[in-house]
């Protein structure tokens, strides 16, 4: 049997909506390696959120982080692709989420920065999920912050739809910067032209990884340009429509009820 290259996002795919991997899932992770298929990770997250996840599934390669601003060398501990945001386009984004009162966190190759009206939620549960790993966040953050580092993404949170909508369409016509959404009420900002799929077909090139040996699931607009890239191609029941209308085929069943498995199950018995 030719192996596989299977490529899956994280929240919205692999993990719950309580961001909980299943143990059902590691053990098809370890039965896919076991059959000499690859298996591979490409998230819209940054390192430090998605380290706990990488480890219980036992990824020893490579795998996509910040939408595609990242490729992380797993085994050396050290990344072997980074692109950052331009200092004009983080200039324009934060000075528009500032005059707007957007909230916004900032993900850097040194830290993760969040302002003061930050709702930190998200990170508050991944401590008490993963006490062990360390969360560097320093909130209240400022553009004078950041400068002089790398900026791989910039994560707008915001109240109301509307209010998203708005941004989304204001960054596109003041940016070069990527704009995508990965999260419901949540817009990503990543170097310009910066996409999963992008950096996704990049890897495969440079390691002559034929598409036809891909299979991908997602659930989101930031998964829209990967699910495109094969005829094995999956959005979740639970994604959006963009996802949904970029892949080959959907689920039958969601994020909660492990939809990956039974769709993994149709290439490799499980």
């Amino acid at each position: 049997m030719r192996p596989y290259f299977f490529v899956f996002d994280l929240d919205g795919t692999l993990l719950d909506d309580d961001k909980h991997l299943k143990e059902d899932v590691k053990t098809m992770f370890d039965r896919l390696r076991l059959l000499g298929h690859e298996t591979f990770v490409a998230t819209g997250r940054a390192l430090e959120i998605t380290q706990p996840y990488l480890d219980y599934l036992g990824l020893s390669n490579h795998c996509i982080l910040n939408n595609g601003a990242v490729i992380r060398d797993l085994s050396h501990h050290k990344n072997i692709r980074e692109i950052g945001i331009s200092d004009a386009d983080i200039a324009g984004t934060i000075g528009y989420l500032e005059a707007h009162h957007i909230a916004y966190s900032v993900s850097t190759n040194e830290a993760l920065y969040t302002t003061e009206d930050y709702e930190l939620g998200y990170y508050d549960r991944f401590k008490k999920m993963f006490p062990d790993y360390p969360l560097p966040n320093h909130q209240g953050a400022r553009i004078e912050d950041i400068r002089g580092k790398t900026v791989y993404k910039i994560l707008a949170q915001f109240k109301s739809e509307a209010s998203l909508e708005t941004t989304r369409k204001a960054l596109r016509e003041r940016i070069d910067a990527t704009v995508t959404q990965s999260m419901e009420m949540y817009l990503s900002i990543l170097p310009a032209g910066i996409t999963k799929g992008g950096t996704l077909k990049k890897y495969m090139d440079d390691r002559h990884i034929s598409v036809d040996r891909l299979v991908v699931f997602g659930d989101n607009d930031n998964d829209v340009e990967m699910l495109k890239l094969s005829s094995h191609s999956y959005a979740m029941i639970n994604g959006s429509k963009n996802a949904k209308a970029a892949a080959a085929h959907v689920t039958l069943k969601d994020n909660n009820h492990l939809g990956v498995l039974e769709m993994v199950s149709k290439y490799v018995p499980l």
